[in-house]
This record gives structure tokens, sequence and C-alpha cells, in this order.
């Protein structure tokens, strides 16, 4: 399915590209999302007319990610975990934690934000944790794993 993209996207384009993508794709995430429309010849006319008021909400939120960014880099968060004698936990800890724990600080955050591509953390230690705020936005956390009964 052909659309064209109203803002960028990682692994896909930029802002106006006129891209083919699978229509589940198009038809659940991208246009429900106003991150795309469906590619026209009408459909780019308009996209074409309102390509710089569409880079300026771009600016707008690559600063806001910028701003986020500067807050959360480098921040350290201690995540008390039940665990083993050996340092093995009894479950693991996942995105959705870190995000609360990050909130808990005072910062804003989605779970879809924090990458965690090793999936989730299952030992007693310090990790660092990539979080993308935007396509050309990153920052990293500390995040240290602690035994719940020294927390």
């Amino acid at each position: 399915m052909e659309i064209i993209l109203l803002q960028k996207i990682q692994n896909l384009g930029q802002l106006g590209d006129v891209v083919n993508v699978k229509p589940g794709y198009a038809r659940n995430y991208l246009i429900p999302h106003g991150k795309a429309v469906r590619a026209s010849e009408q459909a780019k006319a308009e996209v074409e007319s309102r390509k710089a008021e569409l880079l300026a909400q771009e600016q707008d939120v690559l600063a806001k990610a910028q701003g986020r960014a500067d807050l959360i880099n480098g921040m350290m968060i201690e995540v008390p975990a039940k665990a083993s004698e050996e340092g093995k936990l009894f479950g693991s800890v996942s995105a959705a934690e870190i995000c609360d724990y990050v909130i808990k600080a005072g910062n804003e955050l989605e779970r879809s934000e924090v990458l965690m591509p090793d999936g989730p953390i299952k030992e007693i230690g310090d990790y660092q944790v990539d979080i993308q705020l935007h396509p050309e936005v990153r920052a990293e956390i500390n995040v240290k794993v602690v035994p719940e009964d020294m927390a």
C-alpha cells in the first residue's frame, strides 16, 4: 500500500516521502496515529501545501524530545526485585517497570520508548538502558537491580 509520511518514521522515511508498506501497518498504525495518509494526487498536493506547517510541527516535537532527553540522560534508578542467593531474579525487570520508576522520579516516559533488545533484566546488577524519545533523540539511563530485602 502506498502512503505519504506526515512525519519522520525510523527505518521508513522522511516527511513527505511516498513509501510502500504492508496494508496492515498502514491501516492499523500509521494512518490512525496521524503519521501518514493514503497516497493519491490530492493527498500529495495537500502534503506539499502543508509541508512548512508539518516541518514546524516536527521541529517542535524534536525540541520537546531533546528537552526530555536532557532531563533523563544519565539518570540512576534503583529497582528492587525478589532474587535468589545467586543473584537470579524470580521473574524479571521489564520495560514497563523501568518506565514506572522513571515516572515516579518525576519524568515523562512511555513504555514503548524503553529499548531492551536483549529482553527483560533477569539478574541483580547494574545495567544501562537506552531510551528512544524520537527517531533522532536517544538517552541512556542507569538501572540498578537490587535484591528486594536490601532496598
